[in-house]
């Protein structure tokens, strides 16, 4: 089985345009989640089960991701005399190229990539809310509660904010090292965003 690559920069338009939807960003997610030495290899069935997710629903986004070389076939076998695919990740992570994103033609596709990987995020946080498994409110005030938080800090240097963003990396590069996955544990989701003008 071929390695990840750790970090794929998206240069093209037509990759983008893979990450413009947010069932394929799911899939892409689940893919790319879990032990980083060893990402997940799963079949059609298995993401739709975890998507909750009709499994003919997913074929087309699978085909796309794939095309777009986001993710690779890593295995077939014979299930019930059917052939069954499964699927990995083919990067851990990935950015997209500034002149992607300062390019005039790509900037529809640029915001629906945004708008797909945003808007993931909030489907499952709404889903996990609305299932009472995200503690809010005054439970919120638990260590497990839900944490939102916008805040805006004006004009610091550029040595502070290199020093916010390089410590926000670091915390996120030491939980992604953790080796053990505790199967006692809970699921934990993040979505950071951070950006400083430079102009």
């Amino acid at each position: 089985m071929q390695e990840p690559t750790p970090v794929r920069a998206i240069t093209d338009v037509e990759t983008m345009r893979a990450l413009s939807d947010p069932t394929r960003v799911a899939i892409l997610r689940l893919l790319m989640s879990g032990d980083r030495s060893a990402p997940p290899v799963m079949s059609a069935k298995e993401l739709a089960a975890a998507l909750g997710e009709p499994q003919t629903k997913l074929y087309r986004h699978l085909k796309q991701l794939e095309a777009a070389g986001l993710i690779r076939v890593a295995e077939t076998r014979l299930v019930s005399g059917i052939q069954e695919q499964r699927y990995q990740t083919a990067q851990l992570d990935f950015t997209i190229s500034r002149d992607l994103v300062t390019n005039e033609a790509a900037s529809a596709e640029f915001a629906d990539t945004l708008s797909a990987l945003f808007g993931e995020f909030r489907t499952e946080l709404v889903t996990n809310l609305t299932a009472g498994r995200v503690p809010i409110g005054a439970e919120a005030e638990t260590p497990l509660g839900l944490l939102v938080g916008r805040g805006m800090v004006a004009n610091v240097s550029r040595d502070r904010a290199a020093e916010f963003r390089r410590r926000l990396l670091a915390l996120q590069a030491e939980f992604d090292a953790l080796e053990d996955d505790d199967p006692d544990g809970v699921p934990v989701h993040l979505l950071v965003g951070w950006y400083a003008v430079t102009d």
